[in-house]
């Protein structure tokens, strides 16, 4: 299964009023050409912070879907995080973790999971329930419906093959972090109906 397969059957089901926090990598571009219309997906652009920033928007949020677009490498950089998952268990939150085993933007270097390391058994070690892996993009494309739909937090690994999906230089993210933040922040504010930042002092 390649990474831009499952994005593109997934995406169809997430819409602009369902909130997602992604992980970089070649996920950046898949996602980003596939996502709803508007600025409905925050990417941090640091391993390590997917889960909890999704976490946080779930339990603030609880009347709103949270999607959190891991990956293998991510993970494993904040493995506690599958613990404060497992014992929070928003049923608003629906994981899904990319792993290809290997740290892609770094040349190729393998991760655990590309040896002995199982994530969704940690996940369900710390907690988590509705987890799943999935080794195809007809039981990634099921299993990640039935846990955006079914008001139950859910775990989904997706064993994928290594490689990027060849974008033109046009169709590559062309924002930042900081750009995104704040696009982001927005985009919930407009949602919500609150402020979040109020930005520069008015006279």
């Amino acid at each position: 299964m390649q990474r831009i397969d499952l994005i593109k059957a997934i995406a169809p089901l997430v819409t602009s009023e369902d909130l997602c926090i992604s992980s970089i990598g070649g996920l950046w571009d898949d996602w980003w050409n596939h996502r709803p219309p508007g600025d409905n997906t925050f990417f941090p652009g640091i391993l390590g912070s997917i889960t909890t920033t999704a976490l946080g928007l779930a339990l603030a949020l609880p009347h709103r879907r949270i999607v959190a677009f891991e990956t293998d490498g991510s993970v494993l950089m904040n493995t506690g995080a599958m613990c404060t998952l497992g014992c929070e268990r928003p049923p608003n939150l629906t994981v899904l973790v990319i792993d290809n085993g290997i740290y892609e933007n770094i040349g190729g270097p393998p991760t655990h999971t590309s040896r002995n390391t199982d994530l969704a058994k940690m996940a369900e070690g710390g907690g988590c329930i509705n987890v799943a892996t999935v080794r195809d993009v007809s039981a990634g494309l099921a299993a990640f419906k039935r846990m955006l739909e079914d008001r139950e937090m859910g775990y989904i690994v997706a064993k994928i093959e290594p490689g990027k999906h060849p974008w033109a230089w046009k169709d590559r993210k062309p924002t930042d972090g900081v750009e995104d933040k704040y696009r982001f922040m927005r985009h919930v504010e407009k949602l919500e109906g609150i402020v979040i930042h109020p930005g520069a002092p008015q006279n």
